[in-house]
């Protein structure tokens, strides 16, 4: 979406009283510690590249996403974030942090980022880039981070090791992921069929979205084994026509179980001519935990073994997950 007007008009009026809040406030952070002409001058290029320098261990961290809040308490960080966005619902501690803001661009109030006093302010860098000039204009130490596939996500959690003294702990969580995906990979070549499994992932209902290739979900569809009906397009989330899905008539169907609300099978089989899909003629139509699979984030292996099990009902005892899980076919 082009939010180029919007954007413009909400940052041009507010940024010199944000300049004349950040003076205010510089009095009240003057007992903040420094860095020194000796100090390090690591730096850390962030997705925007962008140089971010590596100074004092961050204590203050404002996260303006779910994925980099539940990344942060991954690393044991959750005691240093003073700030996050409303959507920021895991784990649970997550709901006692401060908002500042809803995630967008234009619900995100700088003027609140600011008075928390941050050290760090980890944002998206497709979404954020406005809000990361402003704060280079403050001199408030920001990165830009939004991993797109696991190899990313691996790395921005070493790189927040690096910016608050966690290196041990990132590469604790790097290498429990990396053992749990070989696990998982190494099911998916036991019960994989050859041919692959046709599959179709709904993003969301109105308008029509996918998943395209260059997203971390057609990774872990590729990771389960499965055969996208949209690889061949260049666009990561590309909206389709209700026919694109009819053409690559899926063997499977799948979907986050919110769409904001709760997502209707009902409603997916009802769909014009979609009761012709070979997913939806054999009931092949599962949720996956919407917040798992919708975050490229310390929980994303889990949604590949939802995944793995709606592909693969024989996998389960395998992966050892509990009949309660997330993961619904269609009755």
């Amino acid at each position: 979406m082009n939010h180029a007007h919007r954007t413009l008009r909400f940052w041009l009026l507010p940024l010199l009283t944000l300049i004349a809040f950040a003076a205010g406030c510089r009095q009240e952070t003057s007992n903040r510690p420094e860095t020194s002409p000796s100090a390090s001058t690591q730096t850390i290029t962030d997705r925007l590249d962008r140089e971010v320098p590596v100074q004092q261990p961050a204590q203050r961290i404002i996260s303006l996403s779910p994925a980099t809040t539940e990344l942060l308490f991954a690393l044991g960080l959750g005691d240093s974030v003073v700030g996050a966005t409303k959507h920021c619902n895991f784990p649970p501690a997550a709901l006692e942090i401060p908002r500042v803001g809803g995630g967008t661009l234009e619900s995100i109030s700088a003027e609140v980022i600011v008075a928390a006093q941050p050290d760090l302010v980890l944002c998206k860098w497709d979404y954020h880039q406005p809000l990361i000039e402003s704060l280079d204009r403050l001199h408030v130490r920001s990165m830009a981070i939004g991993a797109k596939n696991l190899q990313e996500l691996f790395e921005e959690a070493r790189w927040i090791g690096t910016l608050t003294d966690r290196t041990a702990e990132a590469e604790a969580l790097v290498s429990r992921m990396q053992n749990q995906q070989q696990h998982l990979l190494n099911v998916v070549s036991r019960v994989k069929h050859d041919p692959p499994i046709r599959v179709f992932y709904e993003v969301w209902d109105d308008p029509l979205m996918t998943a395209g290739p260059d997203s971390f979900i057609d990774e872990l569809l590729t990771m389960a084994g499965l055969q996208n009906i949209v690889s061949d397009t260049a666009v990561r989330y590309p909206r389709i026509s209700s026919e694109t899905v009819l053409q690559g008539d899926p063997q499977l169907i799948l979907a986050p179980t919110t769409h904001f609300e709760q997502v209707d099978l009902a409603e997916i089989r009802s769909r014009p001519g979609w009761d012709l899909i070979t997913a939806v003629t054999n009931q092949r139509i599962y949720l996956i935990s919407g917040d798992e699979i919708s975050r490229c984030g310390p929980r994303v292996l889990d949604a590949l073994a939802e995944i793995i099990v709606a592909a693969y009902p024989e996998a389960r005892e395998d992966l050892q997950l509990d009949a309660t899980d997330q993961t619904k076919a269609a009755p």
